[in-house]
């Protein structure tokens, strides 16, 4: 199973490990779902993790974030995100989420991002929030677990 996961997630489940996002990025990390990024998305995270309002509630230096955020590139498959891709018209620097998913031929987005949600799939890729792609992962796992 592969997905993109939003950048803010990805804040999410720094600041709070036992939220739905860092239970999904836990299952990354045991190679239970593999992970798409693009470069574009990359340094959207480590912009947004590097914010002064998110440190103070993550209380991590930018060492730690680099080596954080190293630690979930070891799992991750990157894609060009050259794919030209304009769908999102009320916030266009989301359409990279959708690039990256096509390129990496990804299952499933992972966001809690209206202007991906609002849109609930492209090109056969289910747009889900993380509690809701928690449950298509279990009943997945489950499923796989009995063959």
């Amino acid at each position: 199973m592969k997905i993109v996961v939003d950048a803010n997630l990805f804040a999410s489940g720094l600041i709070k490990p036992n939220s739905n996002p860092g239970k999904i990025l836990d299952l990354i990390k045991q190679n239970q779902i593999e992970l798409i990024l693009s470069p574009a998305i990359i340094k959207e995270i480590k912009r947004i993790l590097l914010y002064p309002k998110l440190q103070k509630y993550h209380r991590k230096t930018a060492q730690e974030i680099d080596a954080y955020f190293e630690d979930i590139l070891m799992f991750a498959w990157i894609v060009e995100g050259e794919e030209i891709i304009d769908i999102i018209k009320a916030d266009p620097s989301d359409n990279k989420y959708l690039a990256c998913a096509y390129e990496g031929e990804a299952d499933y987005i992972v966001s809690g991002d209206h202007h991906l949600l609002d849109i609930g799939a492209y090109e056969g890729i289910e747009i889900l929030k993380a509690k809701s792609f928690l449950n298509v992962w279990e009943k997945y796992f489950l499923s796989t677990k009995k063959l």
